[in-house]
């Protein structure tokens, strides 16, 4: 076995980067500060603040869009409204297409403690260049305006997506939807939230629900995940490949195995669709135990072509290096479950997993490992790094390194409840090596969270527990990684 004691990885240190500090005085309060991602790279990033609610409920927000060195791009304000005085306007999501942000909201009230139902979902578009609005609404063609009595008729949920030059896609979804019908339907709109087109799927559902997911999308293609069902029983589970800019089907391909399967990933590469995860022993209804699996899987379609040209299921008794009974369980150290799945430029794979020990409701993640895959998702290499025990997941997110020598992968291996220690293991495609930095975070005063960056950056967001004091709010870095130059 490979195994890499972090202990004598040098401890480094990321030089100082650039800071946005968010004052605890500054004029009205903090609604959010989100990240904007154009496609999965960093654009920039908003700043959302409740300036003033009048007796009508109506509330004026200020927003400001910074590049992603922290300049400002563009500033001004939004008017929004709340159905009565006892709900409160919260961010929902930004999402970014063509040099615009499309922000949404939501209402919501809180009951027993807990936020309830979120109502009346909102969106606006703005230019970010012009500095302006140039499109506003509700996602609900039912609600004219907001208002308490159309709370029982405000009962669909919308979700967000980019098409990257073309505008948004939206989904839909319905809990009132009859039988023989679909729960969601999609839609695209342009920049001005003009209709492009809709998809509804013209096959007879015989007594069942039609339900999608939607697995990845660009500017050339949507891909869904669908499936019939009533109940727990399901049906016809497939693959629905749309033209994102008409909408029309491109590729349906039913989900075809001798195993029941788990679809942790799926990417758009070069018009072929990679996708995989988890396979277990067939199951009528499609229903399984996460501690059974018995290996991983991935298939490749190529949608041009309407085939599949991979189809590799790998058991666990393949992988080199490590110790992993039948159904996925590492010798002293607990059941796996995978974290990340990254193809590599060259058709390889690199796979994060993590470790852990479930008992009754309390669960304890224990190792972290590394699993390379050659072109043909053959096993070829398995590194386990000896890390502390945490109550949750390790891993948080993975980006870029420079000039696309490589891809970072960070997470957190905790002390305690005080101390973080920030790892990043930085995977090199040339060398096929991987490395880890390390960093101790000290949090005595604030809460800490990392979130992506700018190419050779990591975000870092630090949360005062003690604003008053500290006399700021929040305060954003972002630190320069260490790597080696291929």
């Amino acid at each position: 076995m490979k195994k890499i004691i972090l202990l004598l990885i040098f401890m480094s240190q990321f030089s100082f980067g650039q800071s946005y500090t968010i004052l605890n005085q500054a004029e009205g309060e903090l609604m959010a500060f989100q990240p904007i991602y154009d496609n999965s790279e960093l654009f920039g990033y908003i700043e959302l603040r409740t300036m003033n609610i009048d007796e009508n409920n109506n509330i004026k927000i200020k927003y400001i869009a910074l590049d992603k060195n922290f300049n400002t791009i563009s500033s001004g304000t939004l008017d929004e409204k709340t159905s009565n005085s006892r709900r409160k306007k919260r961010f929902n999501d930004i999402t970014y297409s063509n040099g615009f942000v499309r922000i949404d909201f939501f209402e919501f009230s809180q009951a027993l403690g807990q936020d309830a139902f979120p109502y009346f979902k909102s969106y606006q578009v703005i230019d970010l260049k012009k500095n302006s609005i140039v499109s506003k609404g509700i996602y609900n063609p039912d609600i004219k305006e907001i208002d308490k009595k159309n709370d029982k008729i405000d009962k669909k949920g919308y979700y967000c997506y980019s098409l990257n030059q073309l505008g948004f896609l939206i989904q839909t979804t319905d809990p009132d939807t009859k039988i023989e019908n679909e729960q969601n339907y999609l839609y695209a709109v342009n920049l001005k939230n003009e209709k492009i087109w809709e998809y509804k799927s013209s096959r007879k559902l015989n007594k069942y629900f039609m339900y999608y997911t939607i697995l990845n999308y660009d500017e050339n293609y949507t891909v869904l995940e669908g499936y019939f069902h009533k109940g727990t029983k399901i049906e016809q589970r497939h693959l629905e490949v749309l033209d994102s800019k008409t909408g029309k089907e491109v590729l349906y391909f039913p989900t075809s195995s001798k195993y029941t399967v788990t679809r942790d990933y799926t990417y758009l590469l070069d018009g072929l669709i990679y996708t995989g995860g988890r396979y277990f022993k067939k199951d009528k209804k499609e229903e399984y135990s996460t501690d059974e699996s018995l290996g991983i899987y991935q298939t490749v379609i190529n949608i041009s072509k309407k085939e599949i040209i991979k189809d590799k299921y790998v058991s666990y008794d393949q992988f080199p290096d490590v110790k992993i009974n039948k159904t996925g369980k590492v010798k002293g150290e607990g059941y796996l479950t995978f974290q990340k799945t990254s193809i590599n430029p060259d058709g390889t794979c690199f796979l994060l997993a993590e470790s852990y020990w479930q008992k009754q409701q309390y669960r304890a993640y224990t190792q972290l490992y590394t699993f390379i895959m050659d072109k043909d998702f053959n096993p070829v290499k398995t590194t386990e790094y000896d890390v502390k025990r945490t109550k949750g997941y390790k891993y948080d997110f993975s980006q870029r390194l420079p000039d696309k020598s490589g891809r970072a992968y960070f997470f957190f291996d905790k002390n305690d409840d005080k101390d973080l220690e920030l790892n990043i293991l930085n995977y090199y495609y040339k060398s096929k090596k991987e490395a880890v930095q390390k960093i101790a975070i000290n949090n005595d005063k604030s809460a800490i969270t990392i979130f992506p960056a700018k190419t050779g950056y990591v975000g870092i967001a630090e949360y005062f527990k003690d604003p008053k004091k500290e006399g700021k709010y929040m305060e954003i870095r972002l630190e320069k990684l260490n790597y080696e130059r291929e």
